[in-house]
């Protein structure tokens, strides 16, 4: 009698969904949006993209963003201006750059300009979503990112 109500099923407790990720793509190539389109439907992510710095630099600003992946290749700008700006206007975010290489001194220079990781391109799916999620999993933990890492 007693392991019979030690056992019994218990009710199922609605677990809330999970907020939505929220993304903002700099200055991504074609083939990058199309990836990271099809990435977003599969798994709920809410993903912004803009054509320039300038665009980015606004959004983020005024909009609260998880992940920001910003193109290393931007005509008219060098991209660790772009990082240092995207961190001073967004601390929160975790940012990634998106980059044909990636060395221990790149990755060195990101950080140090206030960026979480580098995604190879041509991006693949399962390193974006793993970069994409690690990004995810330091907002759960409260780790800092970008700027509020340095500080």
């Amino acid at each position: 009698m007693f392991l019979s109500r030690f056992f019994k099923k218990r009710p199922e407790v609605p677990l809330d969904p999970p907020e939505q990720l929220s993304i903002l793509a700099v200055c991504l190539s074609l083939e990058d949006r199309f990836l990271l389109e099809r990435l977003a439907d599969r798994h709920g992510w809410n993903i912004h993209f803009v054509e320039s710095p300038g665009g980015g630099f606004t959004l983020a600003s005024k909009y609260l963003f998880d992940v920001i992946l910003c193109d290393r290749n931007q005509p008219g700008y060098p991209w660790r201006e772009v990082l240092d700006h995207l961190s001073e206007r967004s601390p929160r975010s975790c940012l990634l750059l998106v980059s044909p290489l990636h060395d221990d001194y790149l990755w060195g220079e990101v950080v140090q300009h206030g960026g979480h990781d580098i995604v190879v391109r041509p991006l693949r799916e399962s390193e974006t979503v793993m970069a994409i999620e690690t990004a995810r999993l330091r907002q759960w933990f409260d780790a800092p990112c970008g700027a509020a890492a340095r500080k």
